[in-house]
């Protein structure tokens, strides 16, 4: 693909935006669960157009912005380089990670994703170009981009810096029976630097495992669990979640399968989507015909039964209607030194588990507006993202729950992610975000009146909800599937 070509394609949507009237966004659903009905009243660009990859070398690679962290690792990774931080699943796009907020277990030494690009072009709201983006360039827009989700323009190339790496990875579980002992080693490692990768599960109360993943040059080919090549219930008892389940101590796997291993599992949410015995058949089988076919069939993946057509799936049907009242699946921000803090609220508010902890080294910089901490309030340069996923195991509302985790973050200086639920009140949102920065970023880029403000587009709209026939078989088959599953979630998971 070559850069006349892109030029051509973003000159065309340049101009589709030049005499818009309307607010402006992708026509891509992303990854969120809130409802996104919005879209209809605003006029959608077309971004599904921008996926190829532009230049590769050792150094970067060069994208247009809808192509996915998939086909970044199949481009990068045959030449032994990998993006140094990513999310790891295979459908993230550059755009949306740049834009949002991208992350994995190689960030404790690497940051966000959008500590590693170099720059990035946008098309603004009246339809100008700027091209080139980075620190020295337009340098308020490069670092306040981040965290914006779509409200700032649209981004259509971005250029992310690229490191050494291996085609193969051995995986070590590391399991603990006490939060004690899993946070003082846990600290230990994440200040060593030792691994390529961390990340840790509070799998229960008492029950922790930190999983930590290094390169290797050469392994025995008959050891390695090749994921992506088996079916789905193969898959399922592969998974990083399943093999800490079973209290294993190891496993190798190539770094393909380790980058995009909760793409196919959804971290262990594949308990929740992927029937198990007869009678679960009935009950995800109607939840599924319930999908629209275009669902199904605009769900990327690797074959028929890939686990992403569930998952997206079950998203649309538990996402749009009554998911929240069911099913949690919100990221808060915690520092280092808060962590026990942060899982004792946790247990007071939900008896949700297992739980993702993923630690980040923070490049503070002034110029970022979201997706970092306030200093003056977090002094810790180590931060966590810990994860919440699965049934609510409470009779509390989902939106007291969101609210207790959306406090505690704001009151450590730290932020939420905001493809979660989010329930922020106007005032708190704005004493925790610098609005003014926010407000003027957007009147010099022509985002204001072009683009949706983000308090708005992120926050629950409850009045879209609409009880329908759809909603009402998920409330009268959904619940009851979820409780099943529920009361079966150890063995499901494993």
């Amino acid at each position: 693909m070559s850069y006349s070509e892109y030029n051509l394609k973003i000159k065309k949507i340049a101009n589709s935006i030049k005499n818009n009237t309307k607010l402006i966004t992708t026509n891509r659903k992303g990854h969120n669960y809130r409802d996104l009905k919005f879209k209809k009243n605003q006029t959608r660009i077309e971004t599904g157009i921008l996926t190829n990859v532009l230049e590769l070398n050792e150094k970067y690679i060069d994208c247009e912005s809808a192509v996915t962290i998939g086909k970044v690792n199949r481009s990068t990774i045959p030449r032994e380089r990998m993006i140094p931080a990513l999310p790891e699943g295979d459908n993230f796009t550059v755009g949306g990670c740049l834009a949002g907020l991208g992350l994995g277990s190689s960030s404790y030494i690497y940051g966000f994703f959008n500590d590693n690009v170099i720059d990035f072009d946008i098309i603004l709201g009246n339809g100008e170009l700027i091209k080139d983006v980075s620190e020295t360039s337009h340098s308020d827009l490069f670092y306040g981009i981040a965290g914006t989700y779509g409200t700032m323009g649209i981004i259509t190339r971005v250029k992310i810096k690229l490191i050494p790496c291996k085609k193969f990875v051995k995986v070590n579980y590391h399991h603990y029976n006490s939060f004690e002992n899993f946070y003082e080693e846990f600290s230990k490692m994440i200040k060593n630097k030792n691994d390529d990768f961390i990340e840790a599960f509070a799998n229960k109360k008492n029950s922790y495992t930190i999983v930590s993943a290094n390169f290797i040059k050469n392994v025995d080919q008959n050891k390695v669990a090749v994921i992506k090549d088996k079916d789905i219930m193969k898959q399922r008892n592969m998974t990083i979640y399943a093999q800490i389940s079973n209290k294993k101590e190891s496993c190798y796997l190539r770094l393909l399968d380790y980058l995009e291993r909760y793409s196919y599992a959804a971290f262990w949410g594949h308990y929740l989507y992927t029937p198990y015995k007869k009678r679960d058949y009935l009950y995800a089988g109607l939840m599924y015909s319930l999908m629209p076919q275009e669902i199904l069939d605009s769900s990327p993946g690797h074959g028929r039964y890939n686990i992403s057509k569930y998952f997206h799936a079950a998203n649309h049907i538990v996402g749009d209607y009554y998911r929240d009242e069911y099913v949690l699946a919100t990221d808060i921000g915690v520092p280092l030194s808060k962590l026990k803090e942060a899982m004792d609220l946790a247990d007071e508010m939900t008896d949700t588990y297992p739980r993702w902890i993923c630690p980040i080294y923070d490049h503070f910089n002034p110029k970022k507006i979201f997706c970092t901490r306030r200093p003056e309030l977090c002094d810790d340069d180590i931060i966590f993202d810990l994860g919440i996923y699965g049934i609510k195991n409470t009779s509390k509302s989902s939106k007291e729950i969101n609210q207790a985790f959306e406090k505690f973050s704001f009151e450590q200086g730290m932020f939420k992610g905001f493809f979660s639920t989010c329930y922020f009140t106007y005032d708190d949102f704005w004493n925790q975000f610098d609005k003014s920065k926010y407000d003027s970023l957007r009147t010099k880029y022509h985002a204001k009146n072009n683009f949706m403000n983000i308090f708005d587009k992120i926050n629950y709209r409850s009045k879209t909800k609409k009880d329908n026939l759809r909603s009402k078989l998920f409330k009268f088959f959904g619940k009851r599937y979820l409780k099943h599953i529920n009361n079966n979630k150890e063995s499901l998971i494993q």
